[in-house]
């Protein structure tokens, strides 16, 4: 994992039809979760990723997702912004948006971000982000985002009970 990263006990379901794999087999390293749509004859496997970065400070849920939006504009040809929306409250913020990408083989691509903040013990300045991200052309898009969205619904953190066992929080 990278520095920033941090392990939460999260729980979530898998959509039917999707195939968890191992990041770092995916070619996803720094993300806890990546899982494909394998589609025949597809130029592009749509995935979804999460990752949960510690963030130590008090950046609001905007910034945080235009630093998402530098960062991939970085590797890709083309990026442009479509929607930006606030969702949550003041004790949990957090942030979508939905962006359009060209690779630099020419390759066009539709990806949706979910930042999600998880308050820390301390406040805004101890706060875990969840970065729920998927990416497919944009035909595939149109069909797989209620399987994205039913995923996002699905994350849930875990808390230990007197077993030691994971339970639904």
């Amino acid at each position: 994992m990278a520095p920033d990263t941090v392990s939460l006990p999260l729980g979530f379901d898998v959509p039917e039809g999707w195939t968890p794999l191992a990041p770092a087999e995916a070619g996803a390293p720094g993300v806890v979760f990546v899982a494909v749509h394998r589609e025949p004859g597809a130029d592009f496997t749509p995935n979804i990723t999460l990752g949960v970065r510690q963030r130590p400070d008090a950046a609001p849920m905007a910034e945080i997702a235009e630093e998402a939006v530098e960062r991939l504009g970085r590797t890709m040809a083309l990026l442009d912004v479509i929607s930006r929306h606030e969702i949550g409250d003041a004790t949990a913020p957090g942030v979508t948006q939905v962006l359009r990408m060209r690779t630099g083989e020419g390759q066009d691509l539709v990806q949706t971000q979910v930042h999600l903040s998880v308050p820390g013990p301390d406040g805004p300045v101890d706060r875990v982000v969840l970065e729920l991200v998927f990416t497919a052309e944009p035909e595939a898009a149109q069909q797989l985002t209620p399987d994205f969205r039913q995923f996002v619904a699905s994350v849930r953190l875990r808390r230990k009970n007197p077993a030691g066992e994971g339970e639904p929080s």
